[in-house]
């Protein structure tokens, strides 16, 4: 459902705009989702792929979150010649300064957009969303697109995350809950006491086109 639900929206956008800019991230809970989207009719040209967040190890390793997407879709999409290499946007900023590194992120977005029009997300067993943290800097950070960290609760402690702000901004959310460990993040993310800083992933309720899918509820 969640493929085909990208699958509607993006076809949706191109109606009215020229191309669409897809946000994705790492974990498993996305695995599935990404090689479903290999098989759906998405004129890929119009699409840029951008990451939600990116932990700072080596674009080759395993823990690189684009990394796990181009070989899971990215590169057979590619390949078939359906998504342009150009279209890709990893982070790739490793030599700079973490600072350097999400400036020149947010240039890369801005020379096509000022912002997602669609956001993958999945929940963390923390209720954390991309690099956004319970009660940490990530979370509270006011920065209007990017933020860093050295001090991620899960490792790697080294990561660059969108903004609160910017996810806000999106047009369509997408916010999984997959997992039995993800039953305490759901309960949190339905809990009307807890905040957005509390629980992260409650920061789709403030985009109005969003949507939650899960298998513990």
């Amino acid at each position: 459902k969640a493929a085909q639900l990208i699958t509607k929206k993006i076809n949706e956008y191109l109606k009215t705009q020229k191309q669409v800019i897809l946000g994705i991230p790492g974990g498993r809970s996305v695995i599935g989702i990404f090689d479903l989207l290999k098989h759906q009719k998405i004129p890929w040209e119009k699409v840029h792929i951008f990451m939600i967040d990116e932990r700072l190890a080596p674009p080759d390793s395993e823990e690189n979150n684009f990394n796990q997407a181009y070989n899971i879709f990215l590169e057979y999409l590619t390949k078939q010649k359906l998504l342009l290499n150009k279209n890709l946007h990893p982070y790739t900023y490793f030599n700079l300064s973490e600072k350097e590194g999400i400036n020149a992120y947010k240039k890369e977005l801005r020379e096509i957009s000022h912002h997602y029009d669609i956001v993958l997300l999945s929940s963390g067993e923390d209720g954390h969303v991309g690099s956004l943290f319970p009660n940490h800097e990530t979370i509270k950070s006011g920065e209007e697109f990017f933020v860093t960290t050295k001090t991620a609760p899960k490792p790697p402690p080294k990561r660059i995350s969108a903004s609160k702000n910017l996810l806000q901004k999106s047009q369509t959310a997408l916010l999984l809950f997959f997992g039995e460990a993800k039953r305490q993040a759901y309960e949190n993310f339905l809990n009307k006491e807890l905040s957005v800083i509390d629980c992260p992933a409650k920061l789709v309720n403030e985009i109005e086109d969003s949507y939650v899918f899960t298998d513990v509820g």
